[in-house]
């Protein structure tokens, strides 16, 4: 490996040993409360190298933020690819989300934190990815004559923020297993009054 390789190499891993540090302590005391001392030390590096990769804490926040958020854009992708027709794959991506729903960091980083740290309109574009996939989806469904339902961005608008505020509501719940459980039949019931057919309906479930 050349000289510079290793220069890369060794820049990757302090960027990711600062950004894994800063999601367990953002998760465990919030962002408020965590200090850049305090993950420069968790990482075992200087502040000036934390300063080196991030400009300031609400830079590391928002990286943290995209990770977490691309980590469960996989999740969901992953679910929503491979056998069955477009509504079977909507219904598996859409469980993979509320599973999602109950990981704590997802709910502390993403849900509870980043509109109070970076605010409605930023946490939006970061959402970017997801509502991505939601609208591929979509039209997918619709390409196949199985949904009443034209797709369009505002479509995609208005199920996303459905799917945030079920996050939500999974998120501040006593009972999280129980609401996530809860909250799935309430929206496969309500994506399906608007599904022609049942044959994908029934091998979903």
């Amino acid at each position: 490996m050349t000289v510079k390789g290793r220069r890369q190499e060794y820049v990757e891993a302090t960027r990711a040993a600062l950004l894994d540090s800063a999601l367990r302590l953002f998760t465990e005391k919030g962002f408020a409360q965590t200090s850049l001392d305090e993950v420069a030390t968790a990482a075992r590096l200087t502040k000036g190298a934390l300063y080196h990769h991030f400009a300031s804490k609400r830079a590391l926040f928002e990286e943290v933020l995209a990770t977490v958020n691309d980590r469960i854009a996989e999740t969901v992708m992953g679910a929503g690819a491979g056998e069955g027709g477009p509504w079977a794959r909507l219904m598996r991506g859409l469980d993979a989300y509320l599973d999602a729903c109950l990981d704590l960091e997802y709910q502390r980083i993403c849900l509870q934190q980043a509109p109070v740290v970076l605010g409605w309109e930023r946490c939006r574009e970061l959402e970017a990815r997801m509502m991505g996939l939601l609208d591929a989806m979509l039209r997918e469904l619709a390409a196949s004559g199985q949904t009443r339902l034209q797709p369009s961005p505002l479509l995609t608008r208005v199920l996303f923020r459905m799917l945030s505020e079920a996050a939500m509501v999974i998120g501040e719940s006593a009972d999280p297993k129980a609401t996530r459980s809860e909250v799935g039949v309430l929206v496969r019931e309500l994506l399906q009054s608007v599904h022609k057919g049942n044959a994908d309906v029934i091998a979903s479930r």
